[in-house]
C-alpha cells in the first residue's frame, strides 16, 4: 500500500516520473455541488494526462460522479478513453429537496484504455434474488446477474457501524464490487482522491495493491488508519 499526502496532480506527476503503471484507476471525484470547500472548482482535465499514462494498456478506469456533472465529466474521459458502460448507483436514501425530485442517483463512468485492447472483467453476481423460475434459473445462480443500475447495496448512513467523519464517504461494499468487477488479485489500483480511503480497504481485502492520493490532512489520516492503521 502506498498513500501519498498532496496536490493530486503533483503526485501523479511524481507518479509517471517514477515509471508507475497501474492495472485500474478507481475514484470518486469531486463532484462539483459546492458541498465543501475541496468539492469546487475540480478539473479532471488537468490529471487526465497523467492518468492516461500511468494506466497500462487496456486498463479500466472507474470515476464516480454526480448527475449535475456527469456529462462534462464524460466528455473529458472521451478525450483518452473507451467507455465500456455507464452504470447509475441508486443509494436509495438520497438528500432532501423542496424545489426537485429527491436525488439517490450517483452515476458510475466505467471506461478503459485502449478500443482493441483486452480488458479486466469478471462476472459478479447481484444481491437481489430471482424471482422467476425456469429459464431464470438456467445459469444455476439463485441471485440476479448484475446490471448497470446498482440498488441493492446501502449507502453510508449516520448509523452505518463503518462511518468514519467524512461526508461523501463510500461503503466497502461498494468499492469492493468494483474492485471485484475491474481487477484481478494482486493488481495495482490508484485512487487519486482517496478521501477516506474505502477504495483501499478494499483493495487490502480483496489481496490488491493500492496508490491512494489525499491532499486534506483529516481525511488523509482517516484513510490511512483504516488501511494500514495508526
Amino acid at each position: 500500500m502506498l498513500l501519498l499526502k498532496g496536490d493530486c496532480k503533483e503526485q501523479l506527476e511524481e507518479l509517471e516520473k517514477n515509471n508507475v503503471v497501474v492495472d485500474a484507476i478507481i475514484a470518486d471525484i469531486p463532484y462539483n455541488i459546492n458541498q465543501a470547500e475541496w468539492d469546487e472548482g475540480f478539473n479532471l482535465e488537468i490529471v487526465l494526462p497523467y492518468l492516461y499514462n500511468l494506466l497500462k494498456p487496456g486498463g479500466n478506469i472507474i470515476i464516480f460522479n454526480g448527475w449535475s456533472f456527469v456529462i462534462d465529466t464524460k466528455l473529458s474521459l472521451d478525450k483518452y478513453f473507451t467507455i465500456r458502460n455507464w452504470i447509475i448507483y441508486d443509494r436509495v436514501k438520497g438528500r432532501g429537496a423542496k424545489t426537485n425530485v429527491v436525488s439517490t442517483r450517483e452515476d458510475i463512468l466505467w471506461y478503459s484504455k485502449g478500443e482493441k485492447e483486452p480488458y479486466t472483467f469478471n462476472r459478479v453476481m447481484s444481491n437481489i434474488p430471482k424471482k422467476t423460475g425456469g429459464l431464470g434459473k438456467k445459469n444455476g445462480e439463485t441471485n440476479r446477474v448484475l446490471s448497470n443500475v446498482w440498488s441493492d447495496i446501502s449507502p453510508i448512513v449516520p448509523w452505518s457501524p463503518e462511518r468514519v467523519k467524512h461526508p461523501t464517504q463510500k461503503s466497502v461494499a461498494l468499492m469492493e464490487r468494483c474492485v471485484k468487477l475491474w481487477t484481478n488479485e494482486g493488481d495495482t489500483v490508484l485512487d487519486f482522491t482517496m478521501g477516506s480511503g474505502s477504495t483501499g480497504v478494499a483493495c487490502k481485502n480483496l489481496n490488491r495493491k493500492f496508490i491512494g492520493i489525499e491532499k486534506e490532512e483529516e481525511y488523509f489520516e482517516i484513510a490511512k488508519n483504516r488501511i494500514v492503521g495508526g
